[in-house]
């Protein structure tokens, strides 16, 4: 006896590659899979089956008894990225449109090894609903690899300057109370137990509670009140009322583990840093040029930073539009050449800016690759975020065998011209 079985993404999935609802039913040599529908549900918040479908698909073959549904471009419309996590100074929710829920439903018509033709629902419910961000698959990767790291971004040193407010996007996961993420900023441990330190009661099953962003540059660090270590050295948050600055917390834990040498001593004691995601965060200190903090949405969909330390070029674009003007002139009348014949209208210009990170990791070039494949790039300047466009083409990774010293050179186009006209 043989049914017909589902497969969706079992955990965290990409948007800006393929993602499949597929229906199969070959187990036996007689089976059959004849027609499959598909009720497709995109949702913010709570993950439900209820209200009106976005999408309602239907295929009536099969090939191989295997019906396939594509999804992934009937999602991407849906998500938003406001950018606003940057200057939070506490575990907070990612914003509306981030993540989205998927919730596939349906029904399929199919024969049992060869039996007469039986129409029965696959799901009416969750049963079969996945997350999904707007990120994307690289190559050499299974295309259908389930994302459940805590961490949504690439593990590398990360380069910030002492005033720079920044973020880390984590996936919320309640499978162990030992997951969390573990960073180092300039030698002093920081670390989150997400099912305890979060700031606000997460009920695990909205998207905006799915998807979070942690408190990661040093102004953010500086700015987290409100949590002491519990006697188990366990994270918790106590209350924001406490005056006890997270920064001071985690550098005081240093002296008073009871027989532990510092906070990661404590953790790998617990089991804690097994499952955790580590990154590390250097302070830089540039006497000379302006950094730019870059902010874009990374490989996992989420909001990433870069710091671009050394020297940066600006580049005005000029365009216009020009027609020939009618001068009258006759015996009586010369030329009035304060009125020029060719006259210029509609001129404006997409200003450019050119940014050098100074010398970084090898592990950069992923972090390229990342900014360059971004769809939505912004820079931080003059006190607010700017749109930018990367000048795609091609890119050298550079490796310390070959460069020795590694920096990287990107050219933004800005996402508005400098004469406003939008209408």
């Amino acid at each position: 006896m043989s049914t017909p079985v589902i497969a969706t993404p079992s955990s965290l999935a990409m948007a800006r590659s393929p993602l499949f609802v597929t229906g199969k039913n070959n187990a036996l040599t007689n089976d059959q899979l004849q027609a499959m529908s598909l009720s497709l549900r995109i949702r913010t918040g709570a993950k439900a089956a209820t209200g009106t479908a976005n999408y309602v698909l239907s295929k009536d073959y099969s090939i191989d008894e295997i019906i396939n549904f594509e999804i992934a471009n009937l999602v991407r419309d849906e998500f938003e990225h406001p950018f606003g996590k940057a200057f939070i100074v506490a575990p907070s929710e990612s914003e509306t449109g981030e993540a989205l829920w998927i919730v596939p439903t349906g029904d399929w018509t199919y024969s049992d090894n060869g039996a007469a033709p039986d129409t029965a629902v696959w799901s009416t419910g969750t049963t079969y609903a996945f997350l999904v961000t707007e990120g994307w698959t690289p190559k050499g990767q299974p295309q259908l690899t389930p994302i459940t790291q805590m961490g949504l971004a690439l593990n590398r040193k990360m380069q910030v300057l002492q005033t720079n407010y920044q973020s880390l996007g984590a996936l919320y996961n309640t499978d162990s109370d030992l997951n969390g993420v573990l960073y180092t900023v300039n030698g002093t441990d920081y670390f989150y137990v997400l099912s305890d330190e979060l700031g606000f009661a997460n009920t695990n099953t909205t998207t905006t509670q799915q998807v979070i962003y942690i408190p990661t540059g040093p102004k953010n660090i500086e700015g987290y009140v409100g949590v002491l270590p519990t006697s188990d050295y366990s994270v918790s948050l106590i209350s924001d009322s406490v005056a006890v600055n997270y920064k001071a917390r985690v550098e005081a834990d240093g002296g008073v583990c009871e027989g532990f040498a510092c906070l990661r001593a404590a953790l790998e004691e617990l089991g804690y840093e097994e499952n955790a995601e580590t990154y590390e965060f250097e302070l830089v200190c540039e006497p000379k040029y302006t950094p730019y903090l870059v902010q874009f949405v990374n490989r996992y969909g989420v909001s990433d930073y870069i710091t671009f330390f050394k020297r940066s070029d600006e580049r005005g674009n000029f365009t216009q539009e020009s027609y020939q003007k009618s001068i009258y002139a006759d015996g009586f009348t010369d030329v009035n050449y304060v009125d020029g014949k060719y006259q210029s209208f509609n001129v404006n210009s997409r200003d450019a800016i050119t940014l050098n990170t100074g010398f970084v990791e090898e592990s950069y070039g992923e972090v390229m690759k990342d900014v360059l494949m971004s769809e939505k790039v912004a820079i931080y300047e003059d006190s607010q975020w700017m749109s930018i466009v990367p000048q795609r083409g091609s890119i050298d990774y550079q490796k310390h065998v070959n460069q020795k010293l590694i920096n990287y050179t990107l050219t933004f186009d800005y996402g508005f011209d400098e004469r406003m006209n939008i209408r």
